[in-house]
């Protein structure tokens, strides 16, 4: 069946309904005895979509079901209801095992750069891995070319990709994973706590590299933190998690301005200030 391209007024991803349940076992163990198993909710009736080339943040505290959204929507985690489209079409049953056209519209960006790196593969392997995975057409010397350009839009020197990932630092690891993902042409890349591992003048580098990346590119983004002032500064909306549900939503200035919702002014007001 052919599915018609998408409109460029289309969001690039729609979030339905969306429902995560976990198995947690209750009660005491025993010798003839297991116990009880009870469903916990991780995220509970989650919508949003996000436009072409524009970033929507996802904030709340740590467990708040945020970064199980994310992983949802990847794939990585199982949906219990609820439907994700991309392009407009339903990849809530698609599993782990993507179809690789649509593998190639999404990826992620890792909170740990080193974990989510191969130690032992050279920069070069990295980046080239996806290219011939997703454009087996492309020639060694192209592979080579468009290695170069992705090291180079992300503000690497082109010389760095014989290196191995230990070579760097968590900055430099972290735009190579964000080079990673854009070796797919990926229309959206979700950036799961992306710079709270990093120094703070770092991450303002890496935020601004996104952003940059962005108007070259028209890229949207999935913008998953618990830094405030984090995602007043990328995201074109907001929406603030509690509890596996979105208590409150709308542009950075009206949030964080004129938040409507308690746990939103909870999580303002706790934020340190000199």
């Amino acid at each position: 069946m052919n599915v018609p391209a998408p409109s460029e007024n289309s969001p690039v991803l729609e979030v339905k309904n969306l429902v995560v349940e976990f198995e947690k076992k209750t009660g005491t163990r025993g010798l003839f005895s297991r116990g009880r198993t009870e469903k916990f909710r991780a995220v509970n009736d989650i919508s949003f979509s996000i436009p072409r080339g524009k970033t929507v943040g996802l904030v709340g505290e740590s467990g708040c079901g945020k970064s199980t959204t994310a992983r949802a929507i990847m794939r990585l985690q199982a949906v219990s209801a609820g439907t994700i489209l991309c392009d407009g079409e339903d990849i809530t049953r698609c599993g782990s095992a993507m179809p690789l056209p649509l593998r190639r519209k999404i990826q992620m960006v890792f909170q740990n750069p080193y974990a989510s790196l191969n130690p032992r593969q050279t920069i070069f392997g990295i980046l080239s891995e996806p290219l011939e995975i997703h454009f087996p057409e492309m020639s060694p010397r192209e592979r080579s070319e468009h290695v170069a350009e992705l090291l180079a839009l992300v503000g690497l020197s082109p010389e760095l990709a014989l290196r191995f990932p230990h070579e760097f630092s968590g900055g430099q690891r972290q735009r190579i994973a964000i080079a990673r993902a854009l070796a797919t042409q990926a229309e959206l890349i979700v950036c799961d706590e992306p710079v709270s591992a990093l120094d703070v003048s770092v991450q303002a580098q890496i935020v601004n590299l996104l952003q940059d990346i962005q108007k070259k590119t028209g890229v949207s983004y999935l913008f998953v933190a618990h830094d405030l002032a984090v995602v007043e500064h990328i995201s074109d909306e907001v929406l603030v998690v509690h509890r596996g549900k979105i208590v409150e939503r709308g542009v950075p200035a009206e949030v964080y301005s004129h938040p409507q919702n308690a746990y939103t002014r909870a999580l303002l007001d706790a934020v340190p200030r000199l």
